[in-house]
């Protein structure tokens, strides 16, 4: 009897520690629920932003094929948007890559010579030019930084030798080089030297006409014209852009020539968000990585039965940056707008009046607050600033960005 009590004392005591611990694990659990979960706050801070439209467009330009019919190598003599004369030569046709090769050293060594030979011509001159070199170098230098911060690395690659020019003057005037006319020597030898290695002259081709050249043709030279921009369909356009692009001329083909400074652009828009973008407005875009704002004129605008639009723009500023592209990445920029940007994710609805607002950190407590939503992007809402309201918003409140279920009163902090 004894040792059955004893048993029975021991089961009990069991059965009260496993009491006790799922009790300390219920306990602890309600704990972490209440304190543990994380948040996270965003401070209401004012943003200027603006509403777009993002689309993609197609070029449609008055464009030439340029053909030739020699066997060889090709090398182009002119950067892809440059605008050269009738009868200019485009590319030369060389019988090997090597002479291409020398030909290059050749061109570069040629406009070194040139930079020097310039700054040759100032020797002996007063030191009265030397304030006007510096202050040329510090604007080109200004006006490079700008094409590099704008993703204009064409415009300022082309500011190189401009610069090379106005520093070697500046050190002739200076005095730090007295003489360019050994170095300029020993350009003309080295040119003489490569010269010699060529193993036969180039083929010229030329052009037959004053424009804008391309070393690449597509295939819609043809079709994209300017005379046929406004019969252009939805699913014409749709076709374009989804179609692969093609890397290689056809046979015979050595590029194009666009023959006028006007082109369009023709894309399918989002009618809802239009606004007030109307037929014959001027508007504001931003084309493919650039940041430079282009002006443009719509000069079609059409509904379509799904509810889109089919838009046509107008440019008459040439845009070297995009002659090689048929389709680019498109934003029509419509309104400028201030306010609180906050992150979609911290957008709540009211259960007592379905207003929208976000909770914010008062204390260590969490209070809602509404919003006035001015736009909506993929990631952001912009709302209004209003500070001066009771119960919306104000500027520099801790918005809880994360965080789980928040409700009026919940300690956050």
């Amino acid at each position: 009897m004894e040792e059955s009590d004893k048993r029975r004392a021991v089961t009990t005591r069991v059965i009260w520690i496993v009491i006790g611990i799922f009790f300390l694990i219920m306990v602890i659990s309600q704990v972490v629920i209440l304190f543990g979960t994380p948040f996270r706050t965003e401070p209401a801070t004012l943003y200027s932003a603006t509403e777009s439209i993002s689309f993609k467009g197609v070029f449609v330009r008055d464009e030439k094929i340029v053909s030739y019919n020699v066997s060889g190598i090709i090398s182009y003599t002119h950067e892809d948007g440059s605008k050269v004369a009738k009868n200019s030569v485009i590319a030369q046709i060389y019988r090997n890559s090597n002479d291409i090769a020398l030909q290059k050293q050749i061109d570069d060594l040629a406009a070194q010579r040139s930079v020097l030979s310039d700054a040759q011509s100032l020797v002996g001159a007063d030191t009265s030019q030397l304030e006007s070199f510096s202050n040329q170098i510090s604007e080109k230098h200004s006006k490079l930084m700008q094409y590099i911060y704008e993703g204009e690395y064409d415009l300022a690659s082309s500011l190189k030798s401009d610069i090379l020019n106005l520093q070697s003057k500046r050190e002739i005037v200076k005095g730090t080089e007295t003489s360019y006319a050994e170095k300029i020597a020993r350009i003309d030898s080295d040119i003489a030297s490569l010269r010699a290695q060529i193993t036969s002259a180039p083929y010229d081709i030329l052009i037959p006409q004053t424009g804008y050249f391309i070393s690449r043709a597509d295939g819609y030279e043809e079709t994209l014209t300017t005379d046929k921009v406004f019969d252009l369909t939805a699913d014409d356009i749709e076709r374009i852009i989804s179609s692969e692009e093609s890397t290689e001329n056809p046979k015979g083909a050595i590029g194009k020539l666009v023959g006028d400074y006007k082109w369009y652009m023709v894309g399918v828009l989002d009618t809802v968000r239009l606004g007030t973008v109307f037929e014959g407005a001027s508007v504001s875009m931003r084309i493919g990585s650039s940041n430079r704002i282009v002006r443009a004129d719509i000069v079609s605008l059409k509904r379509l039965d799904d509810g889109r639009s089919l838009a046509v723009f107008r440019f008459d500023r040439y845009l070297a940056d995009y002659i090689g592209s048929r389709s680019a990445q498109v934003r029509l920029l419509l309104d400028d707008h201030d306010g609180i940007m906050i992150p979609n994710s911290a957008l709540r609805i009211s259960e007592e009046d379905g207003s929208v607002g976000v909770y914010v950190q008062d204390g260590i407590v969490a209070k809602f607050k509404k919003v006035r939503q001015i736009m909506s992007q993929e990631d952001y809402t912009l709302v209004a600033d209003t500070t001066d309201t009771e119960g919306y918003l104000s500027l520099y409140d801790n918005i809880i960005v994360e965080g789980r279920d928040l409700h009026e009163g919940k300690i956050v902090g």
